[in-house]
């Protein structure tokens, strides 16, 4: 009965309230404690959803498959960028060792094309199982992360999915660097897009905390509410570069 309470406020965008209920019913027990989180996240959005857009985003998912692009002709619009390694206010997020370009890289001409290709190429393997519905970039930069460099615990508010695109990672499997996420609910569903079959495979991750190893060109698109952060504490290599991106439907 208050599942389907819940799912009904979710559903007709009365997230505020479900927070509320939400809160109270914690008191007695803690379980409801981790759906507090996912529906603060609708809540400081303040944005009024669809239905069907609301069935999309209501079960956390993680999308990872290739991007076939020259990573290297990336990096080189990288560090041709005018304004690199100079300060902006991304250098307040408390992040080690790690240099973040503007968030707007999309309307840069040097980037341009990418966002484009990139935006095309993601709707091409995701509308199906998206039913159809167009997500577009708003928001690209990227970052460089150094040996050493942390990315602390975050989300992405203001997007529906966000993602990044691997360019110069460390393939060591052996050290616990990568992209920590963090799993506030009982299971992430993961489609991993299997190139022998042309078909996404998909599997259920249970794990309170876990962490993914791209590899490079590797793409890896997720709900923008679940929290993540990076740990390139043990990598050899000196600038770990991705391109991360928020999306909207």
């Amino acid at each position: 009965m208050i599942s389907n309470l819940i799912n009904f406020l979710y559903l007709n965008n009365f997230f505020r309230l479900a927070v509320n209920i939400l809160k109270f019913l914690s008191m007695f027990d803690k379980k409801y404690n981790e759906k507090i989180y996912f529906f603060n996240f609708f809540k400081k959005r303040k944005k009024k959803y669809t239905k069907d857009i609301l069935k999309i985003l209501h079960k956390p998912k993680i999308f990872i498959f290739s991007f076939p692009y020259n990573a290297d002709y990336i990096i080189e619009r990288i560090y041709s960028y005018e304004n690199l390694y100079k300060k902006n206010h991304f250098d307040n997020d408390g992040h080690t060792s790690v240099y973040q370009s503007d968030h707007n890289l999309e309307k840069h001409s040097n980037f341009q094309k990418i966002s484009a290709e990139l935006e095309k190429f993601i709707n091409n393997n995701l509308e199906k199982i998206f039913k159809n519905k167009k997500l577009k970039i708003y928001n690209l930069w990227f970052v460089i992360t150094k040996s050493l460099g942390v990315i602390n615990k975050h989300s992405h508010f203001n997007s529906d999915f966000s993602g990044a695109l691997y360019l110069n990672v460390d393939e060591n499997y052996q050290t616990n660097d990568g992209l920590t996420i963090y799993n506030y609910f009982e299971n992430i569903d993961i489609y991993k897009f299997s190139e022998e079959k042309k078909e996404f495979l998909k599997s259920k991750c249970r794990d309170k905390i876990f962490i993914l190893k791209p590899k490079k060109n590797d793409l890896i698109i997720f709900n923008s509410y679940i929290e993540h952060g990076v740990n390139n504490e043990n990598s050899k290599k000196i600038d770990r570069i991705s391109l991360p991106f928020n999306l909207i439907f």
